[in-house]
């Protein structure tokens, strides 16, 4: 009889960055199973170069990484585990090879979704203008309808259970067409999804271990960094335009500063871990050496343009100024967008000239504090006061092992 094991699979070329990005997940696993794991399926990935992956972090003696070279491997892999797996695969053309593989060796696939990100959808972004430069961005996205047709056929695997925190997701996959004919054709079993189940976003987990070893300090203004040539932006529009990147430094340097003057408090830039730039506006103010989660924790006040890190001031209910600039250009002004609709914030203009009176700017933003209930309630704790990867690993170890 073959063993079972519990495991992650990815396609990263960086698994040191995996395993970060996941650690409250994993760490909470380790409680539940004597191994982890990681099964690197990279070298699969089509139209990639293949890798000798290497992992710098001293991970816990517990977590087992394997990097499969190809599909040979992880079928003889196979044949030796009942394989139960969290699934970080995508749904690009490039991913479609280990799709088909995770299909043939008949593993019990679990997704988590619980970023309860604004913005991305799975499919194109159509822009005529910036068809040329956009052709990855279209290759990448284009081909997620065939993804589903395959996934309808069983060329490629379904999802058995899947943990979500955004409440609309949930109620739209349950009230979905493939749901509403398997109710009357249920031999059919056409859904990606077999089994939904509702957990708290991940930010429950990530802001009540800080709540565990401090209290906030609210001791400066922190500005949460999305480079200016972005990767998502290039991708769609191409190379950014170098005067107008010193525009918006300097545009944005004025507005800090000012938001810095009337409250007092020391700006600390908390820098985007891909954004290699040395653009001379980051020698103006103090660059975090402590993870942005924990930045917005100690914050009095939080500034951004576009970022998902957000969603921890949004939880802990602190004062956020969104800045808008048309220099960002129109893929990132269009998220910038999304996020002001979505949660009602404050937002400035930075292209034009601002004036701040502290007494009215801290009415306008008690009033949008006030916004963010119903973005908490539908997207960030839809299950009490249940740590998500704690219930996602308790019922995993109930439901397979």
């Amino acid at each position: 009889m073959k063993k079972t094991i519990m495991s992650l699979i990815t396609a990263n070329e960086n698994v040191d960055k995996f395993y970060l990005s996941n650690k409250i997940l994993i760490d909470q696993l380790l409680k539940k199973f004597t191994n982890i794991y990681i099964l690197n399926l990279y070298n699969l990935k089509i139209f990639t170069k293949k890798e000798s992956i290497k992992c710098n972090t001293n991970l816990p003696k517990e977590i087992k990484i394997i990097n499969f070279k190809n599909s040979d491997e992880l079928k003889k892999f196979s044949t030796q585990y009942k394989i139960i797996s969290i699934s970080f695969i995508g749904k690009n053309l490039t991913d479609f090879k280990i799709q088909y593989f995770l299909k043939k060796i008949n593993i019990k696939l679990i997704m988590i979704m619980y970023f309860s990100q604004i913005g991305n959808k799975m499919t194109i972004d159509v822009s005529i203008k910036n068809a040329v430069v956009a052709r990855k961005h279209y290759f990448n996205k284009g081909f997620y309808h065939l993804f589903r047709i395959l996934t309808i056929l069983n060329i490629f695997p379904k999802i058995d259970l899947l943990f979500e925190s955004n409440l609309e997701i949930i109620n739209f996959i349950k009230n979905s067409r493939s749901k509403k004919i398997e109710k009357y054709l249920p031999f059919l079993k056409i859904s990606y999804f077999k089994e939904v189940l509702p957990v708290n976003s991940i930010y429950f987990d990530s802001i009540n271990i800080l709540k565990q070893k401090k209290m906030p300090e609210n001791k400066h203004i922190v500005y949460i960094d999305t480079h200016f040539d972005h990767a998502d932006r290039t991708s769609r529009e191409g190379e950014v335009n170098q005067i107008n990147q010193e525009i918006f430094y300097n545009y944005l340097k004025i507005f800090l500063q000012k938001i810095s003057k009337i409250y007092q408090k020391p700006i600390i830039i908390a820098k985007h871990p891909a954004n290699k730039s040395n653009n001379k506006f980051y020698d103006f103010f103090e660059i975090s050496k402590i993870p942005t989660n924990e930045a917005i924790f100690d914050s009095e006040l939080t500034v951004f343009t576009v970022s998902s890190a957000i969603l921890n001031a949004v939880f802990l209910k602190k004062k956020i100024i969104n800045i808008s600039s048309m220099l960002l250009g129109g893929y990132l002004q269009n998220m910038n967008r999304q996020y002001v609709k979505s949660l009602g914030l404050v937002s400035f203009d930075i292209d034009k000239d601002i004036s701040l009176e502290k007494k009215l700017l801290d009415s306008e933003l008690k009033k949008s504090v006030e916004n963010y209930d119903q973005y908490i309630n539908n997207k960030l704790i839809l299950d009490g006061n249940n740590s998500p990867s704690k219930k996602i690993s308790d019922i995993i170890n109930e439901r397979f092992f």
